[in-house]
């Protein structure tokens, strides 16, 4: 396949109409549009995309949602009601059968200005394929549209599959990993490779649905007639198993996929922690003393509280040496009086004065009761202070006891803040010998957490699927046996004898497309990373690296490794920088071209892609220019590629590029748009 034309008109930067025409010569089959940055090379990558696919990609001006592609000066000249049309076209051709068809793709965008909003707007899209056959000149086109619903993405998809638009559209400057699945990436390197008609025609007789339920052979098996109600019966609780079968292989298949996500991420902390087992111990004895630390400040305030508590009565203390002196001195007066407790002289004038007894009896003037009071007042305080004294002493006595331990208390409390207080000094001076020690910005305890989270999540997940594997053995063991208790019950007609021999045939072809596919299957990947490893070592003179497709079809960049012993082991490179990704990619890049190319010879399904780069040298060196950019126009039938003029000389492209396919993008000094012209230069 190569394309022959490319005609956009008011599509983003370009405004009306431009033309490219790509060289499509055996030998000088490299057209190139060179342009200094921003002034719209990206754009012309981005038209072939969207006349493709009906979308953009972000880049870093711009992302792609709600970006109006309808050019900006054509925009800004928009009145009310106004319309204005985007219009790309991209022509290819194809070689089949020893004659070449010619493709026409158009997508046609109508934007309109609307009153009284004034808004612009997309108010529709349309897209159109035309075919040319190459034996009778007769064009046949499709609109995408009606009975050809869907019929345009359709050979789109055939022809260049949007799952490998990331590599034959390469984008070099802004190439980011693959979103598609990948499944879809396998599909379509099958696809290119030719033998996707080979594994279409197998999945069609014996593979479409669970367990092949919907495919040719079953559902003629499901034309056959039987004999009872219970034979309608067998064929619906068939049709329910496998309709659990095809809900269980979802789940083993999701499953799957997330128990190897947690299992890699286990494998990834236990390299972690393996790879740092000192410094696991390290930080272990860190966060030990970092809590030795605190308990011991803690157990500081604490003694420190209880020496100012001690310290808040010392008066008692201090005034213990003239304590028994008071006492003595007391104990040598003459302190006699009744001791009535709580008894005073104010109380007694209180009764005197109310002229009633405490007890309810009146107290007349005069009366015995009276005289008793006023002899009694002669006796208790303040007329005699005993009881006073004797309280005092009292209290004299219980100051004593309570200051006769303050010493040893308050020493004691002293003694142990110091030792806590040299304690914490040592485990300050480990703590800091430490932190020399050990990078505190990994915390490997929650390391180590987070590889027991992952490898307990990734064995519920293998439990999960070893679960509905389980329920899948046994629905297939009901479903033998319903089959035969159905072959029992089928009539003896002459339609059901005329479907077995179709079955029969069906299944021979099947058997015969497992064989073919299995024989092209089995060594593609091995043949693709031969060519892959060849291409990588000679593009980037790498020994020590080298690209790989993995069974999972992910493509990775490993590290060869020789250990003291001479053992020789690989690590995957996790961590890419953006050159050994652009590196890794064209190596597959031109592999996937090589690989078509050799297919193509004995295979005439195999189909070769142009490729369409997109600044493809902007973060490789002039060395490496140079070796990418040699590979590159002997493996494809065609390049196009659309760079700077500062990587023109080092690619050495001038070797396979037709100076009349040479192009220039420059922006209109009066305007903001860019147009396309012949590079006159060169």
């Amino acid at each position: 396949m190569k394309f022959t034309k490319l005609v956009i008109n008011n599509f983003m930067r370009f405004k009306g109409e431009n033309t490219i025409q790509f060289s499509c010569d055996d030998d000088k089959n490299v057209t190139v549009v060179l342009g200094d940055n921003t002034v719209g090379k990206t754009t012309l990558a981005q038209a072939i995309r969207w006349v493709l696919y009906g979308e953009i990609i972000s880049t870093q001006y711009e992302g792609n949602k709600d970006v109006t592609i309808l050019n900006n000066d054509v925009l800004g000249n928009m009145t009310a009601n106004d319309y204005a049309e985007v219009k790309v076209e991209l022509d290819f051709e194809q070689e089949k059968n020893n004659s070449v068809n010619a493709y026409r793709i158009v997508r046609l965008a109508t934007y309109a200005r609307k009153f009284p909003q004034m808004t612009t707007r997309q108010i529709s899209e349309k897209l159109k394929m035309y075919i040319k056959d190459g034996n009778t000149g007769s064009e046949i086109p499709y609109d995408n549209t009606g009975k050809d619903e869907g019929k345009v993405d359709e050979l789109i998809s055939e022809f260049l599959p949007k799952q490998l638009s990331s590599y034959f559209l390469f984008d070099g400057e802004r190439w980011n990993d693959s979103k598609t699945t990948k499944a879809d990436i396998r599909d379509s390197i099958y696809n290119l490779v030719g033998i996707s008609p080979i594994r279409q025609m197998k999945y069609h007789l014996g593979e479409h649905g669970t367990r092949g339920s919907l495919s040719v052979i079953k559902r003629l098996e499901g034309k056959k007639s039987g004999v009872s109600e219970e034979y309608g019966r067998i064929e619906k609780e068939i049709e329910a198993l496998y309709k659990k079968i095809e809900q269980n292989n979802k789940e083993i298949e999701d499953n799957k996929e997330n128990a190897k996500h947690f299992w890699e991420k286990a494998d990834e902390k236990q390299a972690l922690l393996d790879s740092n087992p000192n410094v696991e111990q390290d930080q272990k004895e860190y966060k030990r003393l970092e809590g030795e630390i605190s308990a011991c400040t803690k157990r500081m305030e604490s003694f420190y509280a209880d020496i100012v508590d001690k310290f808040s009565g010392s008066y008692t203390y201090f005034a213990a040496p003239l304590m028994q002196e008071i006492v003595d001195m007391l104990d040598g007066v003459d302190l006699k009086g009744v001791d009535l407790p709580g008894v005073t002289n104010k109380t007694i004038e209180t009764i005197l004065s109310n002229h009633k007894c405490l007890c309810g009896h009146d107290i007349a003037d005069g009366s015995p009761e009276e005289e008793a009071l006023l002899k009694l007042k002669k006796l208790v305080p303040p007329a005699v202070i005993g009881t006073i004294v004797g309280n005092f002493k009292g209290k004299l006595a219980k100051w004593s006891a309570d200051s006769a331990d303050m010493y040893e208390t308050i020493k004691n409390k002293a003694d142990s803040f110091q030792s806590e207080s040299d304690d914490k000094y040592d485990n300050e001076e480990q703590l800091a010998i430490k932190e020399r020690k050990i990078d505190r910005k990994i915390n490997f305890e929650v390391e180590r957490r987070k590889l027991n989270e992952y490898k307990s999540k990734a064995r519920e997940y293998d439990q999960a699927v070893t679960h509905a594997e389980g329920l899948n053995q046994s629905h297939e063991i009901r479903i033998k046996t319903l089959e035969e208790q159905k072959s029992t019950l089928e009539d003896k007609s002459e339609q059901n004898a005329r479907l077995d021999v179709y079955i029969e045939y069906a299944k021979q072809l099947y058997e015969k497309a497992c064989d073919i596919y299995g024989k092209k299957e089995g060594t593609l990947l091995n043949d693709l990373n031969a060519i892959i490893e060849k291409n990588f070592k000679e593009m980037f003179k790498e020994q020590e690296k080298y690209a790989k497709l993995d069974e999972d079809y992910v493509l990775r960049l490993y590290y060869k490794k020789i250990s003291n012993s001479g053992d020789l082991s690989t690590t995957e490179a996790t961590v890419l920088s953006e050159g050994e990704k652009i590196a890794r990619n064209f190596a597959f890049i031109v592999s996937i071209l090589e690989l078509a190319n050799n297919m193509k010879a004995d295979n005439e399904d195999a189909e070769v892609l142009p490729l369409v780069l997109d600044g493809p040298f902007s973060k490789l060196s002039d060395v490496n220019t140079a070796k990418v950019a040699s590979v590159m126009p002997k493996v494809a039938e065609q390049v196009i590629v659309f760079m700077l003029d500062k990587d023109w000389e080092p690619s050495g492209l001038g070797d396979f590029t037709d100076k009349k396919y040479m192009y220039r993008v420059s922006k209109n000094i009066d305007e903001n748009s860019s147009s396309i012209t012949h590079n006159t230069e060169a």
